[in-house]
């Protein structure tokens, strides 16, 4: 691959931004950045990209999002062959910006009692996930656009499907496990009535859901021999851990001690994510959240979170595009300056998941996965995402063309 220098851009380090700058990729990796133009010789087989002021900035790695599913299984009834759902994503997923996902599939019983779960039984059967995941290696392996990486969501109350569990980490399919526990009353659905009104069938009686409630909550989950045997595997295998929805400091304790958790996935009140925060987890909060304001499920403020300097990553949990948009705004409100932003969505999640040693940041040396961001408007936009040092796409924004003769030309 020959050489290629960007410059006449601004380069988002992890401490500053270099106005004017320019980067020179060669063999996939980050050579040189400068904080000036480029002014060496240039190589017979290289090129010179002139980024127009717009923002250099690291591919952004997502490690927490279900939105395969979505793809999938656009509607209820409607299921996507796998491969080309796969095939379509990615393509959406580099104008995003996003040059690493973890898919985030969760195993579990489909026996949720819910109108929302219960559209995905077939999708999460244990055969279609054996597939999905199958895929999921191959495209990281072989042709792709982006790195592929499967993040393991297991519910504990998913009893019968442990030795799958047990499996994956055997064969390390999974680059990230997270524990998860969607029981009522507590974590995430802590709020009967929110559970009631948002998972449950609104055709049924109040009678059938609390008779539903009172199932989930009386359900079984492994043990604690169990769990910590899975997360020991993991830790040998050298695979990260995350808790999930942790409302509790004694829920902190377990999933650390126990579980050796290192990631606190979506803590529900404050006071969890400054503890989790201050024994050096990973706190991951969600983009969405942020451009919303609030959380969906009427939990802990992402911005409440980062404004408290407790939130280290940003996910786009369902919605991938959220997290390019959240970076930004992050800067342009204020509440962060843009070097701090851009690392919650690149190397604090690549620190997080054990590999910042060759993605996350521009650095000399590190893998040329880089996005060039640019605004129209109010919204920032993908002009063109490059991925060991290749440019895998490019984004050409067009204004009505007037000829010599007045005619437009659309």
């Amino acid at each position: 691959m020959g050489e290629l220098v960007i410059q006449n851009v601004n380069v988002v380090l992890p401490d500053q931004v270099l106005e004017n700058g320019s980067v020179r990729l060669q063999d996939q990796l980050i050579q040189e950045v400068s904080e000036n133009p480029w002014l060496g010789p240039e190589s017979p087989d290289g090129r010179i990209l002139d980024g127009q002021g717009a923002f250099l900035l690291p591919g952004l790695i997502d490690i927490h999002s279900d939105n395969i599913e979505t793809v999938i299984q656009p509607r209820p009834q409607s299921m996507i062959d796998f491969e080309l759902a796969m095939r379509e994503q990615e393509k959406q997923l580099v104008c995003q910006g996003i040059t690493t996902m973890y898919h985030s599939l969760t195993i579990m019983d489909t026996n949720f009692g819910g109108e929302r779960v219960a559209q995905k039984q077939q999708l999460r059967s244990p055969e279609n996930l054996t597939k999905l995941i199958g895929l999921i290696r191959n495209f990281h392996e072989g042709d792709h656009l982006i790195r592929h990486r499967f993040h393991c969501r297991y519910e504990i109350t998913n009893t019968r499907g442990y030795s799958m569990l047990l499996g994956f980490i055997r064969n390390r399919d999974m680059q990230l496990l997270s524990f998860m526990d969607h029981t009522p009353g507590q974590g995430q659905y802590r709020n009967l009535e929110f559970f009631k009104s948002h998972v449950m069938s609104q055709s049924q009686t109040e009678e059938e859901k609390n008779q539903i409630l009172t199932q989930r909550m009386n359900r079984t989950k492994l043990t604690a021999e169990q769990l910590a045997l899975a997360a020991d595997m993991a830790v040998q295998a050298g695979i990260p851990i995350a808790s999930h929805d942790d409302d509790s400091l004694e829920k902190l304790d377990y999933v650390t001690q126990n579980l050796h958790a290192r990631i606190c996935e979506f803590p529900v009140e404050l006071s969890v994510a400054q503890e989790a925060h201050r024994r050096g987890m990973a706190v991951v909060v969600g983009a969405t959240n942020v451009l919303m304001g609030r959380s969906h499920s009427n939990n802990l403020s992402a911005r409440e979170a980062i404004e408290n300097g407790c939130a280290d990553i940003l996910v786009s949990d369902y919605f991938p595009a959220a997290i390019l948009h959240g970076v930004f705004k992050l800067w342009e409100d204020g509440t962060l300056p843009l070097p701090q932003a851009v690392n919650m969505a690149t190397l604090n999640p690549a620190k997080a998941v054990r590999v910042a040693d060759h993605l996350g940041s521009i650095q000399p040396g590190k893998c040329a996965d880089l996005i060039l961001v640019s605004k129209k408007g109010k919204i920032p936009v993908v002009l063109s995402t490059f991925i060991n040092g290749e440019e895998v796409t490019r984004l050409h924004y067009r204004n009505d063309f007037v000829g010599k003769d007045g005619a437009r030309y659309d």
